[in-house]
């Protein structure tokens, strides 16, 4: 089968819709003789092996299940905190589930799938219609291609694959690329915005678990709105966010540029000065941060691989994060996406407070359950000292009547 841009970007709009961001972001197709498979670059090139498409790419349904493959990764991507072998095959038989079943027309019950994979031992959960019985994954691939299975998340399916997996594992070829440098973030959102909306409707039986798998993915990949975020930055943390300002003022020059009331009317009344009073703007911008407080406590558990991939959106503004439980404690934002955690497993916000009071924060953001008590006194002197807090909710809180004299107060889901 020969790939072409053009085949490949009608593929996409096919199922996505005529306007398909996903189709216009793949601006080439190239081979590439040292991809063990094929995968989309970082600027938009889908790259493939020659040998493998010739072998394994036999029909439009296998190359949409291909590039659905990749678009896909980056929903999956932030319930991988180790990345490692086994969580990459966990999160890719999730992936390959889906594509066969959501979207089994346009994949043909994901034909590449079950041409790639073997259909027994731990290959047999990455494709379709395997021979499961008397395998030690029959439970785990149940749950994936069932009627009727028991309730997973993603994360639980990466834990169970860890229990299961045997050494064979080191020897699965993945389809796709795993090495980071797939689809960036801003155009990954932009895709699995689109991606969202057309989900296919009204699909009963074994595709309503893959369907919740897919929406929590989906849900967690999306990333807080900056445009909240800059109302609470601060310049007593700098990190790398930066605030735009305007200063306008007055020029002399023989040419009208942006001349003023007085010069346009001289001009209508026929007298010339020779000069003009043009007004000009000038750009400057000033270096802040954004202190933000994560509550680690031992009911954030669950809740931790989703607000972890809402965070990640922000690795490449924020330099630490404040995880608090009874202390604060700040940590480098690459180790917290590692999946580090410092807590007490108890919470309050007086250690929050008095973090604020000792950095003299005049704007922090505050993410938590809404769980927690503060001491009247440390709230007196919050209030004393001017300090703005955005505090987002996640989990099933709905307010936070402790910090909400602060600032808002919101759920995390309405600023994603």
């Amino acid at each position: 089968m020969k790939i072409t841009l053009e085949l490949v970007r009608q593929i996409m709009r096919d199922a996505l819709g005529f306007d398909s961001f996903a189709a216009s972001f793949i601006s080439e197709i190239r081979e590439d003789k040292n991809h063990p498979t094929a995968g989309i670059t970082k600027q938009g090139e889908l790259s493939y092996n020659p040998g493998f498409v010739a072998k394994y790419i036999k029909s439009k349904e296998d190359l949409f299940c291909l590039l659905l493959h990749e678009i896909l990764h980056p929903a999956f991507a932030h319930f991988v905190h180790l990345e490692g072998r086994l969580e990459n095959i966990a999160c890719d038989s999730i992936i390959n589930a889906v594509i066969s079943q959501i979207y089994a027309p346009q994949s043909k019950l994901g034909s590449l799938f079950q041409r790639f994979y073997s259909p027994g031992g731990i290959e047999g959960i990455l494709r379709p219609g395997s021979l499961m019985r008397n395998s030690r994954y029959s439970a785990l691939y149940g749950c994936l291609y069932s009627h009727g299975g028991v309730r997973m998340t993603a994360g639980e399916v990466i834990q169970s694959l860890k229990i299961l997996a045997e050494k064979s594992a080191e020897k699965v070829v993945l389809l796709g690329t795993h090495d980071g440098d797939s689809i960036p973030l801003p155009a990954a959102q932009k895709i699995l915005e689109e991606l969202k909306r057309a989900l296919p409707q009204n699909q009963a039986g074994h595709s309503e678990l893959l369907r919740e798998l897919l929406l929590e993915a989906l849900k967690t990949c999306l990333s807080i709105k900056k445009v909240v975020l800059q109302n609470y930055l601060t310049r007593r943390k700098i990190d790398r966010f930066r605030e735009y300002h305007k200063v306008r003022r007055r020029t002399v020059s023989p040419i009208p540029v942006y001349p003023s009331k007085r010069d346009l009317a001289l001009l209508s009344a026929g007298v010339c000065t020779g000069y003009f009073h043009n007004k000009v703007s000038r750009s400057y911008h000033t270096d802040k941060g954004i202190a933000v407080y994560l509550d680690v406590s031992g009911s954030v558990n669950e809740h931790l691989p989703g607000i972890i991939g809402v965070l990640k959106k922000l690795k490449d503004d924020v330099k630490t994060i404040y995880q608090f439980s009874n202390e604060v404690v700040e940590v480098e934002f690459k180790e917290l996406l590692k999946g580090k955690i410092s807590t007490t497993y108890g919470t309050d916000f007086d250690c929050v407070a008095e973090s604020i009071l000792e950095n003299r924060y005049d704007k922090a953001v505050v993410i938590t359950d809404g769980y927690a008590s503060l001491k009247k006194e440390l709230g007196s002197r919050l209030k004393a000292l001017g300090a703005r807090l955005l505090t987002i909710i996640y989990g099933s809180g709905t307010s936070c009547d402790e910090l909400a004299p602060f600032g808002e107060v919101v759920l995390l889901m309405d600023i994603c």
